[in-house]
């Protein structure tokens, strides 16, 4: 409810307003003179719209749902150093041809258990963001959260760099996965001429990824964040 002030500054600018109508056709002003409460609600709507369609222009970090994935359940338990190996001859299960030295200390001593199987969701980013706000939109670390296992899964369906759900352009696909003592990290894993490279980071590091990559998680609907 607009104050006695507001309604009177209000007023004070009706002059302002007539100037406003001027340019209206004969027939709309007519109307307007004929149905003046109703177009004031309508004028009232579009200030109180005007903030909600202010906020659909914001461009989120994420966007839509560009890539769906069902992953398999499993009924063996998931080894790391087994699977994550560096080899790209053509025997190789999945060519790989780089881990970093975090994704090592990390995360190859880490074993999962079998699982009834999910759903990844990816999603690409629409501007440049650290993790942190990225983690806000999936909801949390632990809808954004994923499993070595979910990876693998999908590197082996491109194991030779082959098109599909994963960017098999150089650019990264981020998951979040927790390592050895549960601490949730950053996984990159991207694409190069001989194979996969896999590195991991703090979720808190400074450097933002880049817009076009792509981010992975369980979570199907994301929080709306400015």
């Amino acid at each position: 409810m607009a104050t006695t002030k507001q309604n009177q500054m209000i007023a004070g600018r009706m002059v302002e307003f007539q100037d406003r109508f001027s340019p209206l056709p004969n027939d709309d002003a007519q109307w307007l003179i004929q149905n003046a409460g109703e177009a004031i609600d309508l004028f009232i709507s579009a200030v109180v719209n005007r903030v909600k369609e202010t906020a659909k222009a914001i461009i989120t970090i994420l966007s839509e749902i560009i890539a769906t994935v069902t992953i398999p359940a499993t009924t063996e338990k998931f080894v790391a150093k087994d699977k994550f190996t560096v080899d790209t001859s053509r025997k190789a299960k999945v060519k790989i041809s780089y881990l970093g030295d975090n994704f090592k200390e990390w995360f190859l001593k880490k074993t999962e258990e079998p699982f009834a199987g999910s759903t990844i969701y990816g999603r690409k980013l629409n501007k440049g963001s650290v993790d942190g706000p990225i983690l806000a939109e999936l909801g949390g670390q632990e809808k954004a959260e994923t499993t070595l296992s979910e990876i693998f899964t999908m590197m082996e369906r491109q194991a030779n760099g082959e098109a599909g759900e994963l960017l098999t352009n150089g650019y990264a696909n981020i998951f979040y996965v927790r390592d050895i003592n549960g601490t949730l990290r950053g996984v990159r894993v991207h694409w190069d001429d001989d194979g996969w490279r896999v590195y991991a980071y703090s979720v808190g590091h400074p450097l933002a990824w880049n817009a076009g990559r792509q981010v992975f998680s369980r979570n199907s609907s994301v929080s709306q964040t400015v």
